[in-house]
């Protein structure tokens, strides 16, 4: 569960990221990048630290903080836009990222999908209405299909569940293998 990208898998990711963040950008989304490691706190405001306990790296520094390895990154971007939007004149807006997401899969296994670290691309729709959500909801998904047709791969879009990540809606992309 714990890969090196040697030079020619490295290169290839980052191509596809390349072509990620072709389309995220065309769809009006601008990349951050959050810190890897989470105040512990953070995760128990939302309760999702007793949810996600299973698969959360977690430890103390030397001053005493409790810490994670981010196994996802919704409660702190929630906490970065907390303190820098003020008024809804603000919104709506898209962040993502392309960063390394920790998580102590009890089974490691599928190759890259369910391995301890991994590099996901994650975006976040800050909204001020349900029809603003809807509507990005839907910029993000035509982003989705347009980056795995430019990689030139045949996809199937099927409804799944959200999950630990929450949400009414959400979309699942496979490709077919043998």
């Amino acid at each position: 569960g714990i890969y090196s990208y040697l030079p020619l898998g490295f290169k290839v990711l980052n191509n596809i990221n390349s072509v990620i963040r072709k389309y995220m950008n065309k769809a009006g989304a601008q990349e951050m990048f959050m810190s890897a490691l989470q105040p512990i706190d953070l995760w128990q405001k939302t309760g999702r630290d007793k949810d996600m306990a299973e698969i959360m790296f977690r430890f103390t520094d030397r001053k005493k903080r409790d810490l994670c390895l981010g196994p996802t990154h919704e409660e702190e971007v929630t906490e970065i836009v907390k303190r820098s939007v003020f008024s809804y004149k603000q919104l709506p807006f898209i962040v993502y990222q392309i960063q390394t997401k920790f998580r102590d899969e009890p089974r490691p296994r599928f190759g890259l999908m369910r391995s301890c670290e991994f590099i996901m691309k994650d975006a976040y729709s800050f909204d001020f209405d349900k029809q603003g959500m809807d509507k990005n909801y839907q910029k993000m998904l035509a982003a989705y299909q347009n980056i795995f047709s430019d990689c030139g791969l045949d996809y199937i879009m099927v409804e799944a569940d959200s999950g630990a990540m929450g949400g009414s809606l959400s979309h699942e992309f496979m490709v077919p293998a043998d």
